[in-house]
């Protein structure tokens, strides 16, 4: 080492870039970076694992799961850039929303600091973000009716109806406390830890019970997912999209790797 002072050992990585020294282990049992070993045996990371490091933690807070990050890595980057360019517009909507929600805010409470009251007009306004939320999840919800209306046969959104599954834009609680159990774990970056795979053991549960267990209309509704899960408004309003997706898939494969549950005549 040529240079002490730009190497640095595991828990001053850590501290760092904000990650626990088990991620950091995580990452390199997964192939994504490789420590090197001081004379008394201490992992230390150099320029070149430090310039990993943030191309991992970076691709990670882009919603990739570690499967993918290390394909990325490894040289598949082709479709990196539409991927960033879909996420800049994504957040760049999202960052003008924001915008306006605070100076809105702003007005309103200097409005009541001076006149004690806000005016019907006032509260309409601070509402509005409500109804681009709204708007939002309803372009998301015509958007998955357009794709899935490709996929799915009359008798298929039948079988879907009649086990209770309605598509995106109609309230589940069930649904929707998965994909806030989903989003933690997947960004904890470990798909094959025993919260993960239990997710997408009651993950895949949910899909089968819409599908009935069968294979075609599973694979018709992993499709549609998929090809929701590529435009911004869908991946917007559902947390995560195609990101999220290949994490229940990892941790699903995971636990039948495990044995935790039988493999299907078809998976998500």
């Amino acid at each position: 080492m040529n240079k002490p002072g730009a190497y640095l050992r595991s828990a001053e990585a850590a501290r760092r870039f904000g990650v626990s020294g088990k991620a950091l282990r995580l990452y390199e049992a997964r192939g994504l970076i490789r420590a090197e070993r001081t004379i008394a045996g201490w992992r230390v990371y150099g320029p070149e694992q430090i310039a990993r490091l943030h191309q991992i933690i970076a691709l990670k807070g882009f919603g990739f799961p570690l499967s993918r990050i290390a394909e990325l890595l490894s040289g598949g980057l082709a479709d990196l850039p539409t991927f960033l360019a879909l996420h800049e517009e994504m957040l760049l909507q999202e960052a003008k929303r924001i915008d306006t929600a605070l100076r809105l805010l702003s007005t309103a409470r200097l409005k009541l600091a001076r006149h004690g009251d806000l005016s019907s007009d006032d509260l309409m306004n601070l509402t509005k973000e409500t109804t681009m939320i709204d708007n939002r999840n309803e372009e998301a919800a015509a958007l998955y009716q357009e794709i899935a209306a490709r996929h799915f046969t009359s008798a298929d959104q039948a079988t879907l109806a009649a086990n209770g599954f309605q598509g995106m834009g109609k309230p589940d609680d069930d649904w929707a406390a998965l994909h806030e159990q989903a989003t933690r774990l997947m960004n904890e970056g470990d798909p094959r830890s025993p919260a993960a795979m239990d997710l997408a053991r009651r993950w895949m549960g949910k899909v089968f019970e819409a599908t009935g267990g069968d294979p075609a209309l599973t694979r018709k509704m992993k499709a549609v997912a998929r090809e929701a899960g590529a435009h911004p408004p869908f991946t917007a309003a559902s947390n995560g999209g195609n990101a999220l997706m290949d994490f229940v898939t990892e941790a699903y494969g995971a636990a039948i790797a495990a044995g935790i549950m039988p493999k299907p005549d078809d998976a998500a």
